[in-house]
């Protein structure tokens, strides 16, 4: 009886400090903050009294800039410019760039997925966006 009781009682801590990680990490997101490996272009730091942030990475933020803005322009294909940033410098594969032009964290926005009965949506991001948006006539 007590052997069951001591198996049960770890088995719903495991569960109560899972939602707390899971709960907690969501919370984040929300607040606006990337969790995990930063991006391509930028680097993970933290401040003198403790929090965490990314921050933009020279040479790469500029290449990425330099790419998005080419992108827009819509001049060249995808492919091109990826080639072209990667003799620039930019070091990631070709797969990477592309999940890199579709990521939303380089617009300043981090997706919220759905859970529960909360719609998933995005919201506004605490790090310096890389797109910057330029007018073709």
């Amino acid at each position: 009886m007590m052997l069951a009781f001591y198996l049960a009682a770890s088995e719903v801590e495991h569960d109560r400090r899972s939602l707390n990680v899971f709960y907690g990490m969501r919370r984040t997101r929300k607040e606006g903050r990337i969790m995990g490996l930063a991006p391509v272009g930028y680097v993970n730091k933290v401040y003198e009294n403790g929090p965490k942030y990314v921050a933009r990475k020279a040479p790469e933020a500029s290449i990425v800039i330099w790419a998005f803005n080419e992108i827009a322009k819509g001049i060249f294909s995808t492919e091109q410019i990826w080639k072209t940033a990667r003799n620039m410098g930019l070091k990631c594969k070709k797969n990477t760039f592309w999940h890199m032009i579709r990521n939303p964290l380089y617009c300043g926005k981090l997706f919220i997925p759905q859970h529960k009965d909360e719609e998933s949506h995005f919201v506004s991001g605490k790090h310096e966006p890389d797109t910057i948006l330029i007018v073709i006539e």
